[in-house]
């Protein structure tokens, strides 16, 4: 009996030993799994780190790019930078900064380098608003793809200060009118997608098939009718009017050589004679103050057509008329009178009354004649300047650099014609759609912009696109510069895929850059871009 008892202990102190065992096998699995566990958080911790902090390398040398590019444009350079710049970091690593003028819109573009001018769309502060001028500004918005007639109307009607709505427009009758009840702004609207609220506009009008205006093609952009937006699945992305518009187009006057530039325009008929006068000549400052005074003809004056024209002057003399009413009311600011004295002659010409004439670009100053009454006599004065393609050529740059139009800090919504699209071509005054087609197919490439020839709108002259008639009527709607410029700007290290990207807007006109557009866009890859890094040399390499 004692023998069975000393087994059944010795079997039971086993079975505690047995458990024991398998409890600390379990401690210690839990242990290992607990380890594990940690181990794999800090792995996935230190690998989110490590991905947050390239990140922010990563977008830190984007905004490097854009100070390189305000650099840049401070400099007023004309070379753009056609790669990247490679910058060695403080880790070993290796970064690179890009510009681009916007994001490859389809499959498998190649990237285009630096930054787009402003001033290579249609400005909507450029559109005359007065009843004479209407028709000319729904004529330029027409020509744009996607724009009718009703719905130039209408965004004409939402911008100007009156409330009588166009033909096929609409004021704030129409808008208080409806579901959700508005009034348009009658006045210049601060952004473009502001214009979602005219009547007609839709998002997808507006912005095409990048309705989330990031400018890349997402797949949801190029899949037809799966998803929203509405696309038609040809690979290329569609912008919509928005493309071909803009509100901040301007140049700046401020001269490269720091010299003040002679008011063209000036009241001030004795001083402006004056300041001419050390600088061009007395031939020059005479028909100068003559031409202000009296008017200048060109005997190749484009004669537009006469119906048309009638039209046109009716409205003009109804407006004039208008005008008077209201300055004799007092509901306008009249103009300063000039004393009528003897002494504001020069030259043998009494400037004793306004201005009658006002110079709209530099080229009015080419070939044209003043008839006055000079020390008694009657004279017709010529032009200093020949109105031929050689004389302007030569000429018009140096005349830019000594006369502004006017005091303003920069000039509006000219269009730069060695940039702009076809379809924008097209919307300058007295360009049809084939010239438009001749000035596009001969625009300088992007790196040849800094050219010579190419520095003065009187390329159309020499290429013999335009007679010099149709070049004055149109130098006031065009030019070869710009101070607003947008861009993109990338940061990218060696080795990875992925990409920071900033969509800027930078306004040059003054001496101290302001940035009026700063956005992050969402994380790309350099395939997206169109770049990526050839490791032997650091230079940009295209998929």
């Amino acid at each position: 009996m004692q023998r069975f008892s000393d087994r059944t202990f010795a079997a039971a102190v086993d079975s505690r030993r047995g458990f024991v065992l398998l409890l600390v096998l379990v401690v210690v699995a839990l242990l290992s799994f607990a380890v594990y566990s940690f181990s794999a958080l800090m792995v996935t911790e230190f690998g989110a780190t490590r991905m947050g902090l390239q990140h922010l390398k990563r977008r830190q040398l984007a905004e490097s790019a854009v100070e390189l590019a305000v650099a840049d444009l401070q400099k007023q350079a004309r070379d753009i930078r056609k790669t990247s710049v490679a910058i060695p970091l403080v880790d070993g690593e290796s970064g690179r900064l890009t510009l681009l003028r916007k994001l490859p819109t389809g499959r498998n573009m190649a990237p285009e380098f630096g930054w787009l001018n402003e001033s290579s769309k249609l400005n909507l502060r450029s559109l005359p608003l007065k009843a004479t001028r209407r028709p000319q500004a729904r004529r330029r918005l027409t020509v744009i793809p996607g724009m009718t007639v009703p719905l130039a109307d209408s965004l004409l009607d939402w911008i100007d200060e009156d409330n009588e709505p166009s033909e096929f427009g609409a004021e704030a009758e129409w808008y208080l009118a409806q579901a959700t009840p508005r009034v348009p702004r009658n006045a210049m609207c601060e952004d473009l997608s502001e214009l979602l609220s005219v009547r007609g506009m839709t998002a997808a009008i507006l912005f095409g098939e990048d309705q989330n205006q990031n400018g890349i093609l997402d797949p949801e952009e190029d899949d037809g009718g799966l998803q929203e937006p509405d696309d038609n699945q040809d690979g290329v992305l569609q912008t919509g009017i928005a493309g071909y518009l803009t509100l901040v187009s301007a140049e700046s006057q401020a001269s490269p050589e720091g010299k003040p530039r002679i008011h063209l325009n000036s009241t001030e008929l004795a001083k402006l004679y004056d300041q001419i006068l050390p600088r061009l000549g007395a031939e020059a400052a005479l028909f100068i103050v003559a031409g202000r005074l009296h008017g200048i003809t060109w005997l190749d004056d484009i004669r537009p057509d006469e119906g048309e024209d009638q039209r046109l002057r009716l409205l003009e003399r109804l407006e004039n008329a208008n005008d008077r009413l209201k300055m004799q009311l007092g509901l306008l600011n009249q103009p300063k009178k000039n004393v009528a004295v003897h002494e504001y002659s020069r030259g043998g010409l009494v400037l004793d009354g306004n201005p009658s004439f006002e110079f709209r670009s530099i080229v009015d100053l080419f070939g044209g004649q003043v008839r006055v009454t000079v020390e008694g006599k009657d004279r017709v004065l010529q032009s200093p300047w020949a109105a031929d393609a050689a004389t302007i050529s030569r000429m018009l740059p140096e005349l830019e650099e000594v006369f502004c139009l006017t005091m303003d800090r920069a000039i509006y919504g000219r269009i730069d014609i060695n940039s702009a699209s076809e379809e924008v071509l097209a919307s300058i005054p007295g360009v049809s759609s084939s010239l438009a087609r001749a000035i596009h197919s001969l625009q300088p490439d992007y790196e040849d912009r800094g050219k010579r020839e190419f520095k003065s709108t009187a390329w159309l002259l020499n290429r013999g696109l335009v007679a010099t008639g149709e070049y004055r009527a149109m130098a006031p709607y065009i030019t070869v510069g710009g101070s607003v410029y947008s861009g993109i700007a990338i940061g990218q290290i060696a080795g990875e895929r992925p990409v920071a990207a900033i969509r800027f807007l930078v306004d040059c006109t003054d001496p101290q850059p302001r940035m009026l557009q700063f956005q992050d866009l969402p994380i790309l890859t350099a395939d997206s871009v169109g770049l990526r890094w050839e490791k032997a040399s650091g230079d940009v390499g295209r998929d």
